[in-house]
């Protein structure tokens, strides 16, 4: 038995059952065993919880990580428009892990609220230390103010295609990619008006 076989029987009952609903006693039968036989690897269901968590994280972030070795010689704006079509490739081929994630971070748990936010923050730095890297680099004299608004509104464009993936189907979910896309080419128009054509630095 190994802990990442209680995770992925985890991960499969949050995706199908919710926090609450995926009971140890269904996770344990999922991967055969009783459900005492968890508490050997996991100290209680909230510790399972977390690991899951990372785990989804995690993944998401060496996604992340592999997609800006892949395009860092691309400008700005193919770079950011190819995370957003990340974003969508990732979430939409591994849809139980996303259906996990949405009831994991839409769970009431105040205990455990605080790991969440330790491991969701880790994240979140890293994405905004690279991206303003990427836009220093592209952009040398871009001012601090400019930096902060062309991230903010990235995050807040993945954050509502993220959520489009579980609202929105075929066509016009498209479409809402589409509009982000124009935003992106928009958001990096008005910087280069401002700060001349992107540097693109070959590696």
């Amino acid at each position: 038995m190994k802990r990442k076989e209680l995770i992925d029987a985890a991960l499969l009952h949050y995706s199908l059952h919710g926090y609450q609903g995926a009971t140890m006693k269904k996770i344990a039968t999922e991967v055969g065993i009783k459900p005492a036989s968890i508490y050997f690897f996991y100290k209680n269901k909230e510790e399972l919880y977390i690991a899951a968590f990372q785990q989804l994280l995690d993944n998401h972030l060496a996604e992340m990580k592999r997609i800006f070795a892949e395009t860092s010689s691309q400008s700005g704006d193919q770079i950011f428009s190819e995370l957003l079509h990340g974003i969508v490739r990732y979430h939409k081929e591994d849809e139980r892990g996303t259906m996990a994630y949405i009831s994991l971070v839409t769970s009431p748990i105040p205990e455990i609220s605080q790991y969440l936010q330790k491991h969701m923050l880790h994240v979140n730095d890293w994405l905004a230390s690279s991206l303003e890297d990427l836009l220093r680099q592209r952009y040398s004299s871009i001012s601090a103010k400019d930096v902060d608004r062309v991230i903010k509104q990235f995050v807040l464009l993945a954050n509502g295609v993220f959520w489009g993936i579980n609202l929105y189907d075929g066509q016009v979910f498209e479409e809402q990619v589409q509009i982000a896309d124009q935003f992106i080419s928009s958001i990096f128009k008005d910087v280069e008006k401002k700060y001349g054509t992107s540097v693109v630095h070959k590696r």
